[in-house]
């Protein structure tokens, strides 16, 4: 009676049998101390090249000199037996593979709707960054959408502060007209919004002053009048210098501001 190994390779030997009576083969366990290269046997205690090394002239005291470190015990199957075994095998393996699409179909779909809800609950929100985007890859609020929409990132209280900053400042902006004619006396009452200072060891510091008016147009003064800090309003009489446009925005430049 033909018999096989596990792995469905025929064995041509004499078996042995275990306790129950069933054929079985002992396989020897290489000694992973030592081994034999060129009829010599050596004692290892590394490897160079691939190639163990270091002979001691000491025996090896895992195997004895005799390149076993033990025997390992394995059944023989008839073609039968072996042909159960494998379709058992093959129905576990399916059976888990099936497990296995369900338990991801399972994930998949719990991620889709964790994904739909949030987009829902943040709506309003991602809207509003999305209206901020720009054509840079890199601009901040490009960053913030993806976070959002890709990586599902809810927004803090200080990002939403920023948004809703910016949001607003855009709609100012969007409305901003410019005042009068060039050369026009004008008064006007202003808040400053941003302060840039131009450093100058040789001349002096000057002063560029971005403010708004009451109606929300943008007015611009550089020069060393000081207009008050940022967050504070002053009323001022001076002279419109300068119509311009600044990233989409028109923006009044005043000149020799009187504070009042």
């Amino acid at each position: 009676m033909q018999l096989f190994t596990r792995d469905g390779a025929e064995f041509n030997g004499t078996p042995s049998t275990d306790d129950a009576g069933r054929p079985v083969r002992f396989v020897s366990i290489a000694c992973d101390r030592c081994h034999v290269i060129n009829g010599e046997r050596l004692w290892i205690m590394g490897t160079e090249n691939g190639q163990p090394y270091s002979r001691t002239g000491f025996d090896c005291w895992t195997c004895g000199n005799t390149g076993v470190r033990a025997e390992r015990k394995e059944r023989l199957y008839t073609a039968e037996q072996l042909a159960r075994l494998n379709k058992a095998a093959a129905t576990r393996a399916a059976n888990k593979a099936e497990q296995e699409r369900i338990a991801r179909e399972q994930f998949l779909a719990a991620q889709d709707a964790a994904r739909v809800a949030f987009l829902a609950e943040h709506a309003d929100f991602i809207a509003k960054v999305a209206a901020l985007r720009g054509e840079d890859e890199d601009a901040f609020f490009n960053r913030v959408h993806l976070q959002l929409v890709s990586d599902l990132r809810a927004p803090t209280a200080a990002l939403v502060q920023i948004v809703e900053a910016e949001t607003a400042k855009r709609s100012a902006n969007a409305s901003s007209r410019w005042i009068g004619n060039i050369g026009d006396k004008v008064a006007l009452t202003l808040t400053v919004e941003r302060i840039i200072v131009l450093r100058s060891h040789l001349y002096g510091d000057n002063y560029i002053n971005i403010c708004r008016t009451q109606d929300g147009h943008v007015v611009t003064y550089k020069g060393r009048v000081d207009l008050g800090s940022v967050g504070a309003a002053c009323t001022v009489k001076a002279t419109v210098a300068e119509h311009e446009w600044y990233d989409g925005v028109q923006q009044t430049v005043i000149q020799r501001p009187k504070v009042q």
